[in-house]
């Protein structure tokens, strides 16, 4: 996945009091990005937060993350999943075929033409969000659904020819999404 913003920390920390569990839920994945770094950057911050208060957010990030976790070990491929779990430069890994991929693009439910979706051999749910993935050490791009993909830890570089015309590295080893549209377009 590509590297949190630390200055974004204020605004994270701020969502953590909606109303809406989708949103919590939200901050609490992008918040378990930092990994190990989060306790040093919440300290960094122009008002740190108090050492219970950094337990606390810690312990919540960790019953988010089992939660996910025990999602991912109890739910069949088939499972209609609503919320968006990956964002355009995150690293993927295909449950199916275990190709290892980056998100390009995504749409909230299956946009492919009814004939398109015949084809596909294990027909995943539609009413789910659906990714376009650059598949590495391939010009192969793939579109495929949420319940199909893991995220991919592994820092190493994603090799695909459209890599550079859709993102920025990051210096970090991440990918940061440019402007150019997505379906690509020609000369």
């Amino acid at each position: 996945m590509s590297k949190p913003d630390p200055s974004q920390l204020t605004h994270l920390l701020a969502l953590l009091h909606d109303e809406s569990d989708l949103v919590r839920d939200s901050v609490l994945g992008k918040l378990a990005e930092f990994g190990s770094a989060l306790e040093e950057e919440l300290r960094r911050m122009p008002h740190p937060l108090s050492e219970p208060h950094i337990r606390e957010l810690q312990e919540a990030i960790h019953r988010h993350s089992a939660k996910v976790q025990e999602f991912y070990q109890e739910r069949s491929l088939g499972t209609v999943l609503r919320t968006v779990l990956f964002q355009p430069g995150d690293r993927v890994l295909h449950r199916r075929y275990g190709y290892r991929g980056l998100v390009v693009d995504r749409d909230l439910t299956c946009e492919a033409s009814p004939e398109w979706y015949n084809r596909n051999q294990t027909r995943p749910e539609q009413q789910q969000p659906w990714y376009h993935v650059l598949v590495h050490g391939s010009d192969a791009v793939t579109y495929a659904a949420q319940t199909s993909l893991l995220p991919e830890d592994s820092d190493e570089a994603i090799q695909h020819v459209l890599v550079p015309h859709f993102f920025h590295s990051s210096g970090e080893g991440g990918y940061i999404r440019n402007a150019n549209p997505w379906p690509p377009t020609g000369p």
